[in-house]
């Protein structure tokens, strides 16, 4: 796998399959700017982008949730504690299961 940045200034992992090696250290922190008390970290890849949102909710209390959007533009979230750099997953395709296998609000849509 090697990491690029691309045109919009965003790292890129290219080079990867289901057996690559995952790693919480591959994530980048993304500007949250408008949102000093939120945070959120992306991992760009050619299977598809991983996030981790960490946010207060408009019911007042934090969440962290992970989104994996595929290649083909399908979304799922795991929001409710979920954060897939602490889910044990070894590989980018274990990642990826992970996410979906935990969705509870976008499922593949």
């Amino acid at each position: 796998m090697i990491k690029t940045i691309n045109e919009h200034g965003k790292e890129v992992w290219t080079g990867c399959t289901p057996e690559s090696e995952f790693k919480a250290g591959m994530f980048y922190s993304v500007d949250m700017s408008r949102r000093e008390d939120d945070e959120q970290w992306a991992l760009h890849t050619d299977l598809g982008s991983l996030t981790v949102l960490d946010r207060m909710t408009g019911f007042g209390w934090r969440d962290i949730e992970t989104g994996y959007r595929a290649k083909d533009g399908k979304f799922w979230l795991a929001s409710g504690g979920y954060d897939v750099r602490e889910s044990g997953a070894e590989t980018l395709g274990a990642a990826i299961e992970w996410v979906k296998q935990n969705a509870n609000n976008c499922v593949g849509v």
